[in-house]
């Protein structure tokens, strides 16, 4: 495996401007996208397009469930639950990408 040589950060896709956020837009952050990117690689990463939830889509909610676990639900459908299927993506991220040195 080839390493980077500067250090790789990820970060939430739509702080880059791409236009993934859950109504279409994003929230584009010029303190990462010109600051940061001159001393920094980034990994963009969406876990919810990741898992094919698409945009625009209805939003999510962290719900704390009977178990006192944390889950990730639809808002307009609690009963639809993409816990598991983000988590999936998370792990693979690190399994893809191990050279990422923290978030953003």
């Amino acid at each position: 495996m080839n390493l980077p040589q500067t250090i790789t950060l990820g970060i939430s896709s739509c702080l880059l401007g791409q236009e993934v956020r859950f109504d279409g837009g994003h929230k584009n952050l010029p303190f990462a996208s010109k600051e940061l990117s001159r001393h920094f690689e980034f990994y963009p990463v969406c876990p919810e397009m990741a898992v094919g939830l698409g945009t625009p889509r209805p939003t999510l909610r962290l719900v704390q469930s009977a178990q006192d676990t944390i889950r990730v639900r639809r808002s307009e459908d609690n009963s639809i639950d993409v816990t598991d299927e983000l988590a999936a993506v998370a792990d693979k991220t690190v399994t893809d990408a191990p050279y990422i040195s923290g978030y953003v």
